[in-house]
């Protein structure tokens, strides 16, 4: 009997061991796929990041150019100006060419800060101020009138 026992014992032994080891590949097979999708991802991001990175390398060229392309249109219509209306009061004036004094942008956002405080204050009054519907006083509506009384007594 103790022959039967051992016998059962080796078989119960490599069944088990059977199933860990299928369960263990199982798990470095999915962690294998795992680490492949990651790589696989993070490449995906990376080429992403290289496409918008030469996107606005692009971009920044082609806007470049174009102020390029800007100023020369702007000396070829000054040039001619001068030499075309040569006593002429009206000139050529470049949007934006100007420096701007830094004080007029920060009273600029200030006014807007101080619209937006302004707003958010009216915001919070009609919040809590009476409906527009709400009239005081009566309107003889519940209450008559007391010409009304008068008439309903005679």
């Amino acid at each position: 009997m103790d022959l039967t026992i051992s016998i059962l014992l080796i078989v119960l032994a490599a069944v088990i061991g059977f199933i860990i080891g299928r369960v263990t590949s199982n798990k470095s097979t999915d962690n294998n796929a795992e680490k492949a999708k990651t790589q696989q991802l993070e490449a995906e991001l990376n080429q992403y990041k290289q496409d918008v990175e030469q996107h606005f390398a692009s971009s920044a060229e082609l806007l470049g150019n174009m102020a390029k392309e800007y100023q020369n249109v702007y000396q070829h219509m000054a040039q001619a100006q001068q030499s075309l209306l040569p006593d002429s009061e009206v000139s050529i004036k470049i949007p934006f060419k100007e420096t701007k004094d830094t004080n007029l942008v920060q009273d600029a956002i200030a006014d807007v800060e101080l619209e937006a405080q302004e707003a958010a204050n009216d915001v919070h009054e009609s919040a809590t101020a009476q409906p527009n519907d709400y009239v005081q006083g009566t309107h003889n509506i519940i209450t008559p009138k007391a010409n009304d009384d008068d008439k309903a007594s005679a």
